[in-house]
């Protein structure tokens, strides 16, 4: 019988054998996800005993992994601020750097919003959030790809959100003003996708491709969001980490009164916050 510490320790030197990228934290996670538990309580009870039945599902997600598939959608779960969510390979697994989007963009806020917009809403996981932590506002998350929307309203539905969805491309099937609207949208240049890892590469292609200098859909959100703002009303903007300073120059001083570029927690200029006049 193998203790969980061995089997996180053969693990690990699987995935190592295979060149995966941090091996052991991987190992650490897959034995986290069969197992119920924290990686606390797996490294406080490493001699307890890893169960029998749990070595062919183990030995299963060690393949897929090797194959390069996501964890997150071999286990179809994902961690957002603290909260679970459900993801397979029609949305995009949510990252610490859109985490860091919420945070920043509550700060932001003077008031509390009464109507937000999540556009390219994915799983949801930001529009979900905000949902949860503005209990009184009214949350509506689009998106161009059905499916997406169908893990959306599915983690809506375990998180108990209330949240109004509606398929569109961009603002197109859009009406209303909103105090935030709040974006992840698709930045990545088209000839970058090839330079991708194979797990990244493994996301929605729709999600990512901003276009052929993958300023594009940012660009048409910055210049049709002023209609859909409230005066005062924040736009808060995920956008690669090189394109600072040329999405800056797609705001209006006479359309925007304050609009500012952000770092991300590794130093990089990662979100772009704008205030309507």
């Amino acid at each position: 019988m193998k203790t969980v510490k061995q089997v996180v320790f053969e693990v690990t030197n699987i995935l190592n054998s295979a060149n995966v990228a941090e091996a052991a934290a991987n190992a650490e996670f897959i034995v986290c996800n069969l197992l119920g538990k924290s990686r606390t309580e797996i490294l406080a009870f490493g001699s307890s005993v890893f169960p029998k039945e749990k070595e062919k599902i183990l030995n299963s997600v060690i393949k897929q992994k090797i194959e390069g598939k996501p964890l997150e959608y071999i286990f179809n779960s994902a961690s957002f601020l603290g909260r679970k969510f459900y993801v397979d390979e029609r949305v995009l697994i949510p990252r610490s750097e859109t985490e860091e989007l919420v945070l920043k963009t509550q700060k932001k806020l003077k008031t509390t919003p009464k109507n937000i917009l999540d556009l390219c809403t994915g799983s949801g996981c930001i529009g979900i959030s905000l949902a949860l932590n503005f209990p009184v506002a009214q949350v509506t998350c689009s998106d161009i790809s059905a499916p997406a929307l169908e893990v959306a309203k599915q983690n809506a539905a375990t998180h108990k959100a209330k949240i109004n969805f509606i398929e569109s491309d961009l603002f197109n099937n859009l009406q209303g003003k909103f105090d935030l609207i709040i974006s992840n949208p698709p930045y990545i240049k088209e000839d970058d996708i090839k330079t991708l890892s194979p797990e990244v590469k493994k996301e929605p292609r729709l999600a990512q491709i901003g276009g052929k200098e993958g300023t594009e859909i940012i660009e048409k959100i910055i210049q049709a969001a002023p209609k859909f703002l409230a005066p005062g009303g924040l736009l808060a903007l995920e956008i690669g980490d090189k394109e600072g300073q040329k999405v800056l120059q797609f705001f209006s001083r006479d359309i925007w009164s304050n609009y500012i570029l952000a770092h991300d927690f590794a130093g990089l200029e990662r979100y772009i916050f704008a205030i309507k006049r």
